[in-house]
């Protein structure tokens, strides 16, 4: 049995910031299309203040957002004590830019001329609104031109993909009349990929078909998430996550058996993010065939992620007489949150919840105490990486930055980033995926 989502919304007002967090999240990583759940953090925030609300306004960011929440944020953004905070102007700003358009339109000077709208978005957010009058051959259009300039291009950081995907964003809004060209598109068998532009064009329609809800192309997504490349890997999870119908899972589920490890791994996200019964049955169906260690801990946090009652003994099954590594720990806290936010209770609750509490408190006090030291901070992630194993270690000696290792800053997606499964470079000893990724709204 799973919380009911009344309870869940009356999280998002709970005393604990964790707790507010974990119950938004459940909202806006599912897609959700219930308006009364941005009212409700902007209640938070008015209850709880705006120190570190940005964390709150971070993850809003795909919430759906109606005139009187905008009216909300520019007026928070026209407040001269919002920029004292730290990014909270900066997501409030982002929540803005990735609102429904149409919704902006009547609010587009108010907001390009408030006081602390972020100056490196204006051209972004104008050119959503400008992308409003493209019919959908326009679209098309400047989709393969996007395509074609990058064929050559071999990095997602060579590319300008946040404006490729704005360019999805208007194509869908003509839903079932890209269906035909979706199919055809995704259909074609591609051998090399070298000045190609393929190799953006691809991963976009796929994208295009979550963005515009198109069942009739889940076997095609499925069919791309079981070939292996990272941003088509994603791109096909999220969107099977936006399409979110009962035919995903069971499509999932049957496809699961055979397919390859990168398959399973990226399936756990739709399992997790679509809140329904079915995904619950499916998680406990294939965590229980799955021999694999690191898979059987992500369908176990996607069962948690659900708040179902049956995710609770799974999940501790897991834990109970093991050594506990980097992904055991962080599913520990994990499983202990998720009972608080549940009222439920097993055998270890409370010697877990007081080790993660003098846990969170040690890394607390270490991270003050190296405040403003950069390369301290790398250390003592590296310290606490090390604990788990020398190839975590290596990987994140590579992949972090120092900028990365400092308090969150806005950033754009072409600078270097740390992969969602890497180790999280505040020492935490989470995945990034699950600890600053989400922080900063993802």
């Amino acid at each position: 049995m799973r919380l009911s989502e009344n309870k869940i919304k009356a999280a998002i007002l709970d005393t604990d910031s964790e707790i507010r967090l974990r119950a938004i999240r459940y909202f806006s990583k599912s897609y959700s299309t219930d308006r009364s759940v941005m009212l409700l953090v902007i209640e938070a925030v008015e209850t709880f203040g705006r120190q570190d609300a940005y964390h709150l306004i971070g993850l809003s960011r795909d919430l759906p957002q109606t005139e009187e929440t905008i009216a909300w944020i520019i007026d928070e953004l026209n407040n001269e004590e919002s920029d004292q905070h730290e990014n909270y102007t900066y997501n409030l700003s982002i929540v803005l830019v990735r609102a429904d358009p149409a919704l902006l339109l009547l609010r587009e000077s108010d907001i390009l001329d408030s006081s602390h709208f972020m100056h490196a978005l204006h051209g972004s957010f104008t050119e959503r609104l400008q992308m409003l009058s493209w019919d959908r051959a326009t679209c098309w259009q400047k989709l393969e031109n996007f395509c074609e300039e990058g064929k050559d291009k071999q990095y997602v950081n060579d590319v300008n993909l946040s404006y490729g995907k704005r360019i999805v964003e208007a194509l869908a809004r003509y839903g079932d009349e890209c269906e035909e060209k979706i199919h055809a598109i995704l259909n074609q068998k591609v051998d090399d990929y070298r000045n190609n532009p393929m190799k953006w064009m691809e991963p976009l329609v796929v994208r295009l078909a979550g963005e515009a809800r198109l069942e009739s192309t889940i076997p095609l997504l499925i069919t791309k998430l079981i070939e292996d490349g990272e941003l088509l890997s994603e791109e096909s999870a999220q969107s099977l996550t936006q399409i979110g119908t009962p035919v995903v899972l069971e499509t999932i589920a049957e496809a699961y058996p055979n397919a390859p490890r990168h398959f399973r791994l990226y399936a756990t996200q739709p399992l997790e993010c679509i809140r329904s019964d079915l995904a619950v049955e499916k998680c406990l169906h294939l965590l229980r065939q799955e021999k694999d260690q690191q898979i059987r801990l992500d369908l176990a946090h996607a069962l948690l992620s659900q708040l179902s009652q049956e995710g609770i003994e799974e999940a501790r099954k897991l834990l109970v007489g093991r050594k506990l590594n980097l992904e055991s720990l962080e599913l520990r806290n994990y499983l202990v949150e998720t009972c608080t936010i549940m009222g439920e209770q097993f055998p270890e609750h409370d010697e877990w919840l007081a080790t993660e509490k003098a846990e969170k408190a040690e890394h607390r006090r270490r991270v003050n105490e190296l405040e403003g030291d950069p390369n301290g901070l790398l250390l003592f992630a590296l310290e606490k990486l090390a604990r788990d194993n020398a190839t975590e270690t290596a990987k994140a000696t590579k992949s972090v930055p120092h900028a990365s290792l400092q308090s969150p800053a806005p950033k754009s997606e072409s600078q270097h980033r740390v992969g969602r499964n890497d180790p999280c470079p505040c020492g935490s000893g989470k995945k990034f995926k699950q600890c600053c990724l989400k922080r900063q709204g993802g």
